[in-house]
């Protein structure tokens, strides 16, 4: 995992909720863009992993 910025955003490109590009593809990611085909991102819930991480650290569960 050495640039988890760039594997985050593949990732999402991937699932179609973005265009991802480095610069030797950013024209050829350009000029094929179809943002009709983006799909929407909807968050998850967050508090099942806050909890996780607390309760791995050692800090109260609510």
């Amino acid at each position: 995992m050495d640039n988890h910025q760039s594997e985050l955003a593949e990732e999402l490109a991937e699932q179609n909720h973005l265009l991802c590009a480095h610069p030797q593809t950013l024209r050829e990611t350009v000029e094929a863009m179809d943002l009709h085909a983006l799909q929407p991102y909807i968050p998850g819930e967050a508090r099942p992993v806050v909890a996780l991480i607390n309760e791995f650290l050692g800090f109260p569960v609510d």
